[in-house]
Formats: structure tokens, sequence, C-alpha cells
């Protein structure tokens, strides 16, 4: 699934390896953007990657496995999260492990993408935050900022948090304008935030700046919200939440607890802690400003939905926070954490099968060019094409997928239709010395056979060198 963007990630870190190191000069394999440079979120988890690649070889597990380590390393700081404001262990532990109940977030957590590592950063800084809120320790407020900073620049659109996080405390010092606890250190919380907010704005003012230079478009990198759509692509893209992504967002059971904790918190209101429902309060509109601003994104990127899950955390928290405040006895608290518990057995039971069906599911139009190269590695090699020869890949709609397997740059032409003579010449000028066919279209072949001699053919490829 979203093997374009998978694929994306990992001609990041392939470049770096491929051509020197140079940290702000990112760069992919499809040469429709000027020399193939191109920029997205802050490619810091892609530069280590290629450094490892220097020691241990070129694995692609290897960043699969650094994001699952800060990913599961944010579910530890849920844990310690939750224990800080509960101070029940038990408790603490069903709250991280209702995060499993949710297919987007198992099956981002160990991917390539960069939203759950950045979500896993946003975690761990929502702990110190809380810890700086409770004794205004110093280290843990440079902590908080340091990982929202971490967070916001490898997804910017995590930033909803430390911009929430800094307006409660403007809340707080014009509304109690005693000095409360962390208040007293409003100058330190407002000078690290501004360096957050700086570091983050001068990246994506530099990515702009970098594609703007190379023409790039690979990406996007603006917001497409909603009041652009008109009435029936708002309506598609709810469709598409509601009735297809839904279920992949949380198991049902686990939208049916969290709904029922969230009418239990309007309800007794009063009984909640009311620093932490005002926090929460932000991070709702924070949160809404975000699906109102990316809403067109959310009909084809089920991983948009990470973004809500610091919400749900400052939910489920101050939910629960707020049952102990209404009642004290052991052994109601037992039958919600028994039911708590049942809910997260079903959960994870229903996420590890929806997770299943998404690792098999069949090759599909972006994967299958990609794949077949993959399949046919060995043949290629056999070819020896230079390692700086450009290669044109048709049909290819993936823009990095069968180039990345094949470590070439070169130019993709989406349809088969688009194989013409015309289009061959136009890309042999900008210097393509291959073509790869992965077609038995005979039409596109004999186009393609006129403009140079043929290397390989088989039933399912060809190979053209121009001459």
């Amino acid at each position: 699934m979203h093997f374009m963007r998978q694929t994306d990630s990992l001609s990041f870190v392939s470049q770096y390896f491929n051509n020197g190191f140079h940290f702000f000069d990112p760069q992919l394999f499809n040469l429709k953007n000027i020399d193939g440079r191109a920029a997205c979120e802050f490619p810091i988890l892609y530069y280590i990657t290629s450094l490892l690649y220097l020691i241990l070889g070129k694995k692609l597990f290897l960043l699969k496995f650094i994001h699952l380590l800060i990913s599961f390393t944010g579910l530890f700081y849920v844990y310690r999260l939750s224990y800080l404001i509960l101070k029940d262990h038990l408790y603490a532990i069903l709250i991280t492990l209702f995060l499993c109940t949710s297919t987007v977030f198992n099956f981002y957590a160990f991917n390539y993408l960069p939203d759950a590592p950045a979500l896993g950063f946003i975690f761990i800084a929502w702990f110190y935050a809380f810890q700086f809120s409770q004794n205004g320790e110093k280290t843990a407020l440079v902590k908080t900022f340091v990982f929202f900073t971490l967070g916001s620049l490898i997804k910017v659109t995590y930033l909803i948090n430390p911009i929430a996080f800094i307006a409660y405390f403007i809340y707080l010092q014009i509304f109690q304008k005693q000095a409360v606890g962390a208040l007293r250190y409003n100058a330190s919380i407002y000078k690290w935030g501004a360096i957050n907010l700086l570091l983050v704005l001068s990246w994506n003012a530099y990515m702009l700046y970098y594609n703007q230079q190379y023409d790039s478009h690979s990406f996007n990198t603006t917001a497409l919200p909603i009041w652009e759509l008109n009435n029936h692509n708002i309506a598609l893209t709810w469709d598409y939440m509601m009735n297809f992504w839904y279920s992949s967002y949380f198991a049902h059971s686990s939208f049916h607890f969290l709904l029922i904790l969230f009418i239990f918190q309007i309800i007794y209101i009063k009984k909640s802690n009311y620093n932490l429902s005002l926090l929460t309060g932000f991070m709702f509109i924070g949160t809404l400003s975000f699906g109102l601003l990316f809403y067109a994104q959310f009909k084809d990127h089920d991983y948009y939905f990470l973004t809500f899950m610091p919400l749900i955390i400052l939910l489920l928290i101050s939910g629960i926070n707020t049952f102990k405040n209404v009642s004290s006895d052991i052994n109601l608290h037992r039958l919600v954490k028994a039911i708590l518990f049942l809910i997260i057995v079903a959960g994870i039971n229903y996420s590890r099968n929806k997770l299943d069906d998404r690792y098999h599911l069949g090759i599909n139009t972006y994967s299958q060019t990609g794949l077949l190269i993959d399949e046919y590695r060995e043949s290629f090699e056999q070819l020896d094409i230079p390692k700086n020869a450009k290669i044109i890949l048709a049909p290819e709609p993936s823009q990095n997928g069968g180039l990345f397997y094949l470590n070439r740059m070169g130019w993709t032409i989406s349809s088969i239709e688009d194989v013409t003579k015309k289009k061959l010449v136009e890309l042999k000028q900008k210097g393509a010395n291959y073509l790869i066919l992965i077609s038995s279209d005979n039409k596109a072949f004999l186009n393609a056979k006129t403009e140079g001699k043929v290397i390989l053919r088989n039933k399912d490829l060809s190979v053209i060198q121009f001459q």
C-alpha cells in the first residue's frame, strides 16, 4: 500500500548514499525535476539511514527499523505520560496499548513513510511538556521543544502540537495572571517556542525555495482546504473516510469507547482536571484546523489520521482522569479496566487481520513495474548498464518505484499510449540512453526499436539501447 510514496522515501536514502551525502541537496531518481532534485520533509532520518548503508550495506529494512524504534519509543513515553498524570500503572499500560488497536498506527510504525516516527517524537515531547507543567523543570522544557521540533520538522502538520502548548500558556498568562507553577518560566517558554517555530519555518522556506530552483513538483507542499472543494468532492472524501478508511483508523469497539469517554467527559466536565482539559481543548482546535486545511488529502492518504493520535491520547488520559475524580470505588475501576482490556484485545486482533490483508495485497498499477524489475534483477545486471546511464521506463505511473529498483536516474512514461517516436526522441535529446518497456504492446515496441537496438526481450519486458 502506498508503494509510490514508500519508494520516494527510499529514493532519498539511496541518492544520499549514491551521490556523496550532501544533506541539503536531497535527490530522487526521476529526472522530471532538474537533476532529480526535490525536497519534502526534513531528511534527517533518511540521511542517518544512508550513513548506516556505509557500515551495514544497502539494507532496505534499516529505514523501517529506525522508524519502528522511534515509534515504539514514543509508545513508551505515552505510558510514562499516562502514569505521570493518572498515577496508575494498569491504566497507563492500557492507554498505551489502545494505540495498537489502530491498523494505521501498526502499519506505519514499521514502514518507510516518515509520519509514524514524527508522531513518536511528538509523544516524547508531550511527556516532557507535562513534566515541565507539573514541576517547572527547565531541562524538561528544553527536551519538550527539542522533540516538538524534530516531529514538526519531519512532518510540518505536527506543528499544531507545540502551537497548542504555547497557546495554552498564553491563555493561562492572560486569564490567570498570577504565577502558577511553570508560569514563572514564561520567558523560557516563549524563547524555546520561538526557536521551534523558527527552525520549522526555516526548513519549510528552504524546501519551497529548493523545489522552485529545481522546478520540482514531486510532492504536495501546500494546504488543500475543504473550502476549495466543491460539494461533490467534499462528500466523496467523507465517504472514503467513513466507508473505506474508517475501519483502519481504529477498531470499531475502540471508536465506541472513545465516544463514550468523550460524552462522559462533557457530562462531568466540572470534575475534570482544568489544565488538562484546557490543553486538550487547544489540541482539539489545532487538530480540527489541520483536518479542515488538509481535508482533500484524507481521500487517498490514510496516514494523515496519525496527526489525530496526540489528541486521542490526551482525550483518553483526560477522560480516565475525570472518571477517577468522579469515583474512587476500586471495584468500579477494576470493571472499567477489564472492559478496556477486552476492547484492546479485540481491537488488536481486528487490526492483526486488517494488517494481514494489507501485506497480502496484489500487485497494483503503481507497484507492477518496480516489482517486475526487482524480479529480473539478475538479467539487468548481466546487461551491464552503466551506473550513470539515463533510463526511460514505460509504462510506469510511479515516479520513483521502478527507477529505485534499477538504481538509475531517468524518466517515466505513465501509459503505453504515450510511448511515441516524438516522446522518445524528446527524451533522447535530454540524455536518455536506454528504454525499458514493461509491455508486450507491439506498436510501442516498434516505435522504440526504430530509435535503437534491442538488447533484451522476453514475455514481460524489452530493453532498447539508444543509438
